[in-house]
């Protein structure tokens, strides 16, 4: 594992010089400064201003050479084309002294100008610390905060509530908005914050592994917005999430995929699909909404991790606990629970006629009749019930009520529960006194909400990390980063190499069935003929019905040129559909005057399933499986992983994309063989893995059977022969 303890000295340095400081309340260098004295930290700090000699009320230097003490870390806050002298006046001083480790760069005019000057600023700038150990943060950031050293260098945010929350952010804009919306309400306390520009050195992978082994982070946010290797970034993800939750909120998600959409897969596969997979692959908690981002991060940083994924829903409001059970219906990674026979018997003793106790599974309503202490003694009897593992409070504050003691009472029940705590999520409905409710809960570390249908999804988030963290623990290795390997022994190697040397950029299908047969993916029996007479023979050999599909390299899309007859079921049929195939094609191509055909043998019609992969330009081999036909993408009902992966991912990744009434075989279809279907997606990876130029891959449709599963058509493109 790659060792980042040397990252410590962001976070934590004994001392610290800012670059650009300055005594005009205006500008970053003085906020900065000021920030960080607020914050309490408690080292040593240097004001570096050629102008000034103090400033704040401490001595300010001329140059960093100039320092008479130790300086661990240096604060760049000056112009962008000043720091490249203040990087070597820092060389020099770590060549003097041997005291400075790291920098965090928090000027613009670097490489996200995209200007061939400014890329080059930042490349000298980077060579310049790395030729003396030095590891830089930035440029175009807002650097470094840690609540629990008092280490603050953003110019924007000083004194901040402390708790469990790490944030790793692409935007500093959208990590300020974060802290301003969520500090001032007192619903989220910062553990560190790093906001970390254009990773110029230090990257977003070896800051996740520095905060796994900070034991005063509970869970860690990262937002982000592309990155140059991610599928390195997911390796380092998947090892983190198994110590800790890590969520993430994605931009650019209408961003397309680098590949052309040669096929089924290619279309759909878009660099924000892969991301999703990506993502689901490694264990992280993807949220889709800002808000979404925001509350599942505080649910986390005040609440264990449920043991599973049965919940109950109480509330005393029939509407707003609706809403809420209509969205846990959606979420795959949530279920009602269903109440033991004793908390069943307690709560209908307990609770008022017109309560509603378990209509539907694992739900109550108090009703109007609802007082401080009921909601302690009904609290008890759950957190008490083995059938439950996360308790959602719907409340509606009123007069009525006394907050304070509605609060303390919630609080106790909480407290009671032995051993392992249940989370309990609160959603506090609007009204006059929402905030006294609000507040007393948060004190507790009783997270509360909004709305009832996003309490369900941050509830589905945590107990989805839950499923994920124990699968990750169990197999400690998800994603792979092996190069290809580059195989060139088997038939698959010398068909493709073949086609490479032909200057073609698709295999034909019987070439492309050839491929799946050596590497274990079923394919109906098939011949290849050029004659009315060799396809009566074919079909001697294979039975009716049998399709007919025409082979040319210059027809990619058969089906539209009239070059497949389905469902030829005798001789006659064989002869009219051969005669009125080869029409077809001589009057859509004409140059194709004797087309080959393939003789397959037709396999009876089931669900249609799609099993493909693309090589992404970031990514690198990525495999999709779906719902399969004409509908692929209209319908997009697809999951993505990267490749190669483990049979366990692929069974997940089916799980998660078919519904379980389909793979069970409903309205007499056959029940899917998972195990079957799993070994295709974890066999096409090899592919990817061992045929360096596979570009994309589209078996659609794939059938599946009780005893298996058979890819009925086959696509394979290659890359583009390299231009002369």
């Amino acid at each position: 594992m790659q060792d980042v303890s040397a990252l410590d000295a962001f976070f934590r340095p004994k001392s610290v010089a800012v670059v650009g400081a300055s005594s005009d309340p205006r500008k970053p260098g003085n906020t900065a400064l000021r920030n960080m004295i607020s914050m309490g930290y408690k080292g040593r700090i240097f004001p570096v201003n050629p102008r000034e000699p103090s400033i704040l009320g401490l001595p300010c230097y001329k140059n960093v050479l100039d320092i008479p003490e130790p300086v661990e870390q240096c604060v760049m806050l000056v112009a962008a084309e000043l720091t490249l002298q203040v990087a070597k006046d820092l060389v020099e001083r770590k060549h003097r002294f041997n005291d400075v480790v790291a920098v965090v760069c928090m000027s613009a005019g670097f490489g996200e100008l995209n200007t061939s000057e400014a890329e080059q600023r930042e490349k000298t700038l980077i060579q310049t610390l790395r030729s003396a150990g030095i590891r830089l943060v930035g440029p175009n950031c807002l650097g470094i905060m840690d609540t629990v050293s008092g280490f603050n260098t953003n110019f924007d945010i000083g004194a901040y509530p402390s708790g469990g929350i790490s944030v790793l952010t692409q935007s500093g804009a959208f990590g300020n908005s974060f802290l301003f919306g969520s500090g001032t309400t007192g619903l989220v306390g910062l553990n560190k914050f790093v906001s970390i520009g254009n990773m110029a050195d230090v990257q977003m992978a070896e800051m996740l592994l520095f905060l796994k082994t900070d034991d005063t982070t509970r869970v860690i946010g990262i937002y982000l917005e592309g990155l140059d290797d991610p599928r390195a970034f997911f390796e380092v993800c998947h090892d983190v999430a198994c110590a800790k939750p890590i969520v993430i909120f994605k931009s650019g998600r209408s961003e397309m995929g680098s590949t052309a959409a040669l096929s089924h897969t290619g279309s759909v596969a878009g660099t924000d699909a892969i991301y999703d997979g990506a993502c689901r692959q490694s264990g992280l908690v993807r949220a889709r909404s800002v808000a979404e981002f925001y509350d599942t991060l505080r649910a986390f940083a005040k609440q264990p991790v449920p043991a599973g994924s049965r919940v109950c829903v109480l509330t005393h409001m029939g509407g707003p606990g609706t809403i809420c059970i209509d969205e846990i219906s959606t979420l795959p990674s949530l279920r009602m629970a269903e109440f033991a026979p004793e908390t069943h018997d307690a709560l209908k003793k307990m609770l008022s006629p017109g309560a509603n106790v378990g209509h539907p599974g694992g739900y109550i309503d108090l009703t109007a009749a609802h007082y401080e202490h009921l909601h302690n003694e009904v609290l008890a009897l759950l957190f008490k019930d083995q059938n439950i593992d996360a308790v959602i409070q719907i409340l509606a504050p009123s007069a009525f009520l006394n907050q304070k003691l509605l609060a303390e009472e919630i609080e106790a029940a909480y407290e009671s529960q032995a051993g392992a705590k249940k989370p309990l999520l609160n959603v506090v409905t609007f009204g006059d006194f929402a905030n006294e409710l609000r507040q007393h809960l948060e004190a507790s570390s009783l997270p509360t909400f909004d709305y009832p249908d996003m309490v369900a999804r941050v509830a589905g988030n945590m107990s989805s990390y839950a499923a994920i963290r124990a699968d990750a623990v169990a197999r400690p290795r998800c994603v792979a980063t092996t190069a290809p390997s580059g195989r060139t022994e088997g038939p698959a190697a010398q068909i493709i190499a073949s086609a490479a040397g032909q200057k073609r950029i698709s295999l034909l299908e019987p070439e492309a069935y050839e491929v799946c047969t050596q590497y274990g993916i079923r394919v109906p029996p098939f011949r290849l003929v050029s004659s009315l007479e060799a396809a009566r023979d074919a079909v001697k050999e294979m039975g009716y019905p049998v399709v007919l599909k025409v082979v040319s390299a210059e027809i990619l899309h058969k089906t539209d040129i009239g070059g497949v007859m389905l469902g030829v079921n005798s001789d006659s049929d064989l002869e009219q559909s051969y005669s009125r195939l080869v029409v077809n094609v001589r009057r859509a191509a004409p140059s194709v005057h004797a087309p080959a055909v393939l003789v397959q043998k037709m396999i009876p019609l089931t669900t249609e399933l799609v099993l493909g992969g693309v090589r992404d330009r970031l990514f690198g081999p990525a495999l999709m499986f779906g719902l399969g036909g004409i509908y692929v993408e209209v319908l997009k009902r697809v999951g993505f992983r990267l490749a190669p992966m483990e049979v366990e991912d692929a069974k997940a990744l089916i799980v998660e994309v078919l519904p379980p009434a389909l793979i069970a075989g409903t309205r007499g279809r056959q029940k899917m063989n998972v195990d079957a279907i799993a070994s295709a997606i974890v066999s096409l990876g090899r592919v990817f893995e061992d045929q360096p130029q596979v570009e994309q891959v589209d078996l659609n449709p794939i059938f599946p059977f009780e005893d298996g599963c058979m890819a009925v058509d086959a696509r394979i493109i290659l890359s583009k022969p390299a231009a002369t």
